[in-house]
């Protein structure tokens, strides 16, 4: 973050540097500048975030989660906005956990571990019961947090039939709950019916009754399909914690989109934005605990701080998600996965299609390219049978769209 950034809040990085983390949140939450040292002026209680209980944790966790790659700028403003979940808190050391956090008791925020299938990617890997359970002590070691609230298998089961057999996973947390370096057990769930496996909806309702895990994190947008909207559900009514990823659909790439952009000018659409309206739905929905939300600055987290306390959507909001969706029509992925089961070449259609959101919707183009590299299967493996085009809910001309993104991702 640059200084003309902050001096659009009243701030400057000198000013930062002497407020510390408390005074620049207050500040960049109330648009208020920073009054001088010999006058300064009471600033009025920041907003803050709702929280929900996090199913059978029985933690109190904010409707929005926070990250470790979110910027060191940006993270006090949201500690002091009641961000109290942090994703993927194992990345951080002793020496790079941000003091907004860590001055805070131990119990006043929850960290996340996540575990990986190792010898391989999310799907050529394993699941290694030994090599889950050194990762996390070394995790706390390095860390000094003392423990971490959530062990998560990060990118989840294959099907329902490794879920039931590959106990590995469960007895790595049971190891670490026994020692008291972990709590609680979740799991972030992905689609793998491109090798042969099942949908993430299915597994998770599988694991809400066979299972010790306690939450789980999956893809969740504007325009989804009814089953993830149904086991959202389920998942409230068995006391399973929720959290939404890959949120934010279309929303970047709308935000520089000059004909886009001269929609929103019609009033009806005024007071409130796609990014805005986004929050409120999720939100607006009980059964949903929390939501990643990808957040790069200071103006983001505002914006989606004050859309989640407000969380009823309006007719404005509503307005803004049918524009979103005509958008979205025909160009973004809502990473359904539906497509790649009709898929003659098994290839990984919705991870493709997520890493294009990586690189337009995100703007982390490396990210993306280094992630392409590494499927068995690029969009040039697709032979234009069109199979998995009537499957696709977003109306996407797939075997162009595969092409249009090897281009700008091979």
């Amino acid at each position: 973050m640059n200084d003309k950034h902050l001096e659009n809040k009243g701030l400057t990085r000198r000013h930062f540097l002497k407020v510390g983390a408390t005074g620049v949140a207050l500040a960049g939450l109330g648009a208020l500048p920073v009054a001088a040292a010999d006058a300064p002026t009471p600033a009025p209680a920041p907003l803050k975030l709702p929280r929900r209980r996090y199913g059978r944790t029985g933690m109190e966790i904010s409707a929005i989660v926070g990250a470790s790659d979110w910027s060191a700028d940006v993270i006090p403003m949201a500690v002091e906005s009641g961000v109290n979940y942090w994703h993927k808190a194992h990345r951080w050391t002793t020496e790079t956990m941000p003091d907004a956090i860590k001055s805070q008791p131990r119990e006043a925020y929850h960290l996340e571990v996540v575990v990986d299938r190792v010898g391989g990617d999310n799907k050529t890997g394993h699941i290694d019961e030994e090599q889950h359970y050194q990762f996390v002590k070394k995790a706390v070691a390095r860390s000094g947090v003392g423990y971490y609230d959530v062990f998560k298998f990060h990118f989840g089961y294959h099907s329902v039939e490794e879920a039931k057999t590959n106990l590995g996973v469960i007895r790595a947390y049971d190891r670490l709950k026994k020692e008291g370096l972990v709590k609680h057990l979740a799991i972030s769930q992905h689609h793998y019916k491109d090798i042969n496996g099942d949908m993430a909806f299915d597994i998770v309702a599988y694991l809400m009754d066979h299972s010790p895990f306690e939450a789980a994190q999956f893809f969740h947008t504007y325009g989804d399909n009814q089953e993830i909207t149904d086991v959202i559900h389920l998942a409230k009514e068995k006391d399973f914690g929720v959290i939404a990823m890959k949120t934010m659909g279309g929303v970047g790439r709308a935000a520089t989109d000059k004909k886009f952009q001269a929609l929103l000018a019609d009033p009806k659409y005024a007071g409130s934005s796609p990014a805005t309206a986004m929050v409120k739905w999720l939100m607006s929905n009980p059964s949903l605990t929390a939501a990643v939300i990808a957040t790069k600055n200071f103006d983001q987290l505002q914006e989606n701080v004050k859309a989640a306390q407000e969380s009823t959507m309006g007719y404005n909001d509503r307005e803004n998600l049918k524009l979103l969706a005509g958008f979205n029509k025909g160009m973004t992925c809502l990473l359904c996965a539906q497509c790649v089961s009709h898929c003659p070449e098994h290839i990984a259609i919705a991870d493709i299609l997520r890493y294009e959101r990586y690189a337009l919707d995100y703007q982390e183009l490396s990210r993306a390219r280094a992630e392409y590299k590494t499927l068995t299967k690029d969009g040039t493996a697709c032979i234009a049978c069109g199979d998995c085009m009537p499957a696709c809910r977003a109306d996407i001309n797939i075997i162009a769209k595969l092409k249009e993104v090897h281009n700008l991702l091979g």
